[in-house]
């Protein structure tokens, strides 16, 4: 039997997401949640590039819970636990790329909330993503050929200037003054989940951790800044650089580092690597480049949604309660290879 699945909003991530489960053959759209009043009872497939589905969109969370789905692939551009909550009490497990990997920067009640409500609905939540989420699955398959790990570092370092997202890039910091004394505590709230995916790291690799540090950097716009969805003026954030580092007796042994640029009009202009990179310092070394082809244009939305979307067989069979990727079965793209 196919897995009925709800979308949960048609966003950046959301429309590929969307196209993902109807081509895919274990998976059944039966739902579509928008978040916007003006989306409401537009055809799904319409608002997501596709030929008309017959599934409105709707932001009546009951009538959703109402067809029994199976999963939820909620990705709105931020998370409400109330809504998590809900879905996981009416019995019907989640995948999620919406700041969530172990749920413990929601703070310790609303974790409580969460695992209670899995609980009672006897269903799973887990989350994912490019990073967090991909990027740190490939790290902890690649320190496998070690025989010793000193320290092992995940960069995301892209041009995200594709990912038109104005309400992520205003939260994290992006516009402000460049020396805005609040920027550098509000790109840390921002993005919670990256400080849950270093501690999952330790948690993989049986490393007890006596800290995790953040630290970050920004790059200041040498001009005004127009990027369609969002201006940035001249003087203000436009890149910046930021590390989570889980140390043990001081010294760094996880890190988690991003660096992203908006425009290329910007001081200092890091160079970038396009991709996620990860290294090991141990024996053996271990450098690997999960990269885009540079030919093909930078599609940040389907790269975040698809680890969560192949992940929904797994999850759908996994116990109750949070799940994190060391707790599942090797997560491939099943069903999509063309032949």
């Amino acid at each position: 039997m196919k897995i009925r699945v709800v979308q949960w909003t048609t966003g950046v991530v959301g429309k590929p997401a969307l196209r993902a489960i109807v081509g895919h053959p274990r998976l059944e759209l039966v739902g579509c949640y928008c978040h916007s009043p003006d989306k409401a009872g537009l055809d799904a497939g319409t608002l997501c590039g596709l030929p008309p589905l017959g599934i409105a969109t709707t932001n009546d969370i009951d009538a959703l819970l109402a067809l029994k789905p199976d999963c939820v692939a909620y990705m709105p551009q931020f998370p409400d636990v109330d809504h998590m909550v809900r879905i996981l009490e009416a019995g019907c497990n989640i995948v999620s790329t919406a700041y969530f990997i172990t749920g413990t920067q929601f703070g310790a009640g609303a974790k409580a909330r969460i695992e209670a409500a899995a609980r009672r609905g006897n269903a799973s939540i887990y989350g994912s993503g490019v990073n967090p989420g991909l990027a740190n699955v490939i790290a902890l398959v690649a320190s496998a050929g070690c025989a010793r790990v000193d320290k092992i570092s995940v960069l995301e370092s892209v041009d995200a200037t594709p990912y038109a997202s104005p309400g992520t890039w205003t939260a994290i910091g992006f516009g402000r003054p460049v020396n805005d004394p609040e920027a550098p505590a509000l790109a840390e709230r921002a993005m919670p989940s990256f400080k849950e995916a270093v501690e999952m790291m330790a948690a993989a690799l049986h490393i007890e951790v006596d800290e995790i540090r953040y630290d970050v950097e920004y790059a200041a716009a040498t001009e005004d800044v127009d990027l369609g969805y969002m201006k940035i003026g001249k003087g203000c954030i436009s890149g910046l650089r930021c590390t989570w580092s889980a140390r043990v007796a001081g010294r760094p042994v996880i890190e988690l580092k991003v660096a992203w640029k908006l425009g290329n009009k910007l001081s200092h202009d890091w160079p970038v690597e396009e991709g996620w990179l990860v290294e090991i310092d141990g024996s053996p070394s271990v450098r690997c480049l999960y990269q885009q082809k540079r030919d093909e244009h930078f599609d940040p939305g389907t790269l975040t949604a698809m680890p969560a979307i192949h992940a929904i067989p797994a999850v759908v069979a996994a116990p109750a309660g949070i799940v994190t990727t060391d707790r599942l079965p090797l997560i491939a793209a099943a069903h999509c290879v063309n032949h």
